[in-house]
């Protein structure tokens, strides 16, 4: 069996959010968490909300990547980038693409010389009250520029993941093998699961996830990490030391109230034995400002953007709250 094929086992059962919830309170000593803050957008009004930020720096000045959509509908959300003031708010970038009928965006840093960007393309589907979706990449090699037509529109992806599959992300490791985290749903994968497998160059990406969602192959998936009724998913990728991948994510499943719960997750991958370890819960929502949430079945949201490490042993974590608010905190860097 080749290292590709090797099936990803992790002796432990599953813990259930609620469970790691418990971990990180006593950790923490139910005291003494750290304070997140909201951000302001100068797009933000009584129907309009951006939530869901995905940091990236440009030009050595922090950016966002950011859902923006009607308070009372997800049907027309856009990804919108924006950049913060010295004031300390967020304006939108002039000339920079609108990505249309596309949500919760993601950078994964760069991939055979292109910086890759993406997010959760949304659909119509006939005969269905409830929007279809996938994951879709853009890249750009030097300029932002690159990202938009000769008439002003967003250009088109270079990759389409397949249908209802979320959370796909991407990362190029030392030994230029590029890593893909994948999140299937249904008979293969349940609520929510994250996958794993490799290749050999991005423009292989499309085909390979294709292929991927074909075959559908247990083996790929990392076993012992959601509890059955539960799901999650990946939303960003780091290099680490020793050729492991630190992985942010998020954990959710449904209270005793029957509300959706989300938290922001992170675990180390080994992707020689496939088996991860270190899987912990990093912040709540209740470490934020209350926020009215977009829908009455959501409980406590506190959905992963991205994380921007400061070098001293702290990140910025960064983001989404009861999907109408975008936030961050600084944290003790998971890796």
């Amino acid at each position: 069996m080749s290292e590709s094929e090797q099936a990803i086992n992790n002796i432990a059962p599953p813990k259930s959010y609620s469970k790691l919830l418990i971990e990180f309170n006593n950790k923490n000593k139910h005291k003494d968490l750290p304070k997140g803050e909201l951000l302001k957008f100068n797009i933000e009004n009584g129907s309009l909300t951006v939530y869901n930020p995905a940091p990236v720096i440009i030009d050595g000045q922090m950016h966002l990547w950011t859902r923006v959509e009607k308070k009372a509908t997800e049907k027309d959300s856009t990804i919108r980038l924006f950049k913060e003031t010295e004031k300390g708010d967020w304006k939108v970038v002039d000339g920079t693409p609108v990505f249309k009928n596309l949500q919760d965006p993601f950078y994964c840093g760069t991939v055979d010389g292109y910086h890759i960007l993406g997010g959760v393309h949304v659909y119509d589907v006939i005969g269905s009250p409830y929007l279809g979706y996938r994951t879709v990449f853009y890249c750009y090699r030097n300029s932002l520029n690159e990202l938009t037509t000769s008439d002003g529109e967003a250009c088109s992806p270079f990759a389409v993941g397949p249908e209802k599959m979320k959370d796909i992300r991407i990362i190029q490791t030392g030994d230029g093998r590029i890593s893909v985290m994948t999140r299937p749903q249904g008979e293969f994968g349940g609520n929510g699961r994250i996958g794993y497998f490799e290749l050999k160059s991005l423009d292989l990406l499309e085909r390979a996830l294709a292929d991927y969602d074909l075959k559908k192959d247990e083996k790929t998936l990392l076993n012992g990490m959601f509890v059955e009724e539960e799901w999650g998913g990946a939303n960003e990728l780091f290099n680490l030391t020793n050729g492991r991948i630190g992985v942010l994510g998020h954990i959710a499943g449904f209270g005793k109230d029957g509300k959706k719960n989300y938290y922001p997750l992170a675990f180390t991958f080994n992707p020689q034995t496939r088996s991860f370890n270190n899987l912990q819960i990093i912040t709540t929502a209740k470490q934020f400002p209350p926020v009215n949430v977009k829908k009455s079945d959501l409980g406590d949201v506190c959905f992963s953007g991205g994380l921007v490490s400061l070098g001293n042993g702290t990140s910025w974590l960064y983001v989404g709250i009861g999907d109408t608010k975008a936030g961050r905190i600084l944290i003790k860097d998971p890796f």
